[in-house]
C-alpha cells in the first residue's frame, strides 16, 4: 500500500552560515536605540520591539539566493521586504499571517535565540473541524499546530497564508529575529 499525501503545506528550512550573529545583532540593537518608539511598526508583537528599516543590503541579497528555487520553472520578480522583532522576557508574538496582494512567500531567520526564548508554532491551514473527526485522530494524533525549535542561523521560508505564532520568551534573554516577506517586484 502507498501513502499518497495531498495538500500538504511546505516549509522550507535551511541554515544560513553567511552572517556574523553577534554584529547582526549588535546592528540591530543600534537600531532600536536609534529609533524613536512613536515611528515602530507593531504588528504582532506583544511587548518587545518590531520595526521596518534594517537597511542591510547583504541581507536580502542573501535571502533572496535562498528562496526555494523548483526545477525547470523561473523564479517571478522578487524583492525582499524585512523587519526586526527583539522579544524580552515575557513578550511573544500573536497568531498572524503574512496574507496579502503581492506577497509570493514569508520567512523568518533567527539572529539570537536562547534557550526557553519561545518556539514558533504552525498552524494546521485546514481548521479545527476536522481534527474533531475520529479518523484523524487515529491517523495523525489531534494538534492543531506544530512547532519547530528555533536556533541562530536558521532560516525558514513558508508560504505567506500560513498561520503561525511564537511562544512567550522564558529565558532571561532576548530573542532576535528577522522576519521577511518575498513580494513582487
Amino acid at each position: 500500500m502507498h501513502l499518497i499525501n495531498l495538500f500538504s503545506t511546505p516549509i522550507w528550512s535551511t541554515q544560513l552560515e553567511c552572517f556574523d550573529n553577534e554584529k547582526l545583532a549588535n546592528k540591530i540593537y543600534d537600531l532600536e536605540e536609534r529609533t524613536d518608539p512613536t515611528k515602530t511598526t507593531p504588528r504582532s508583537n506583544e511587548g518587545g520591539f518590531q520595526v521596518d528599516d534594517l537597511k542591510y543590503p547583504m541581507f536580502r541579497r542573501k535571502i533572496f539566493e535562498n528562496i526555494p528555487r523548483v526545477p525547470d520553472k523561473e523564479l517571478p520578480k522578487v524583492k525582499i521586504w524585512e523587519w526586526i522583532n527583539i522579544n524580552r522576557k515575557g513578550n511573544r508574538n500573536t497568531i498572524h499571517n503574512h496574507f496579502g496582494r503581492g506577497i509570493f512567500m514569508s520567512g523568518i531567520y533567527y539572529v539570537k535565540t536562547p534557550k526557553n526564548s519561545g518556539n514558533v508554532r504552525f498552524y494546521d491551514p485546514r481548521g479545527s473541524m476536522h481534527m474533531s473527526l475520529e479518523d484523524y485522530d487515529y491517523y495523525y494524533g489531534v494538534a492543531n499546530y506544530q512547532y519547530l525549535v528555533p536556533e541562530p542561523g536558521l532560516c525558514l521560508f513558508f508560504p505567506s497564508w500560513l498561520d503561525h505564532d511564537v511562544e512567550e520568551n522564558k529565558s532571561g534573554e532576548d530573542r532576535i529575529s528577522i522576519a521577511f516577506n518575498v513580494v513582487y517586484a
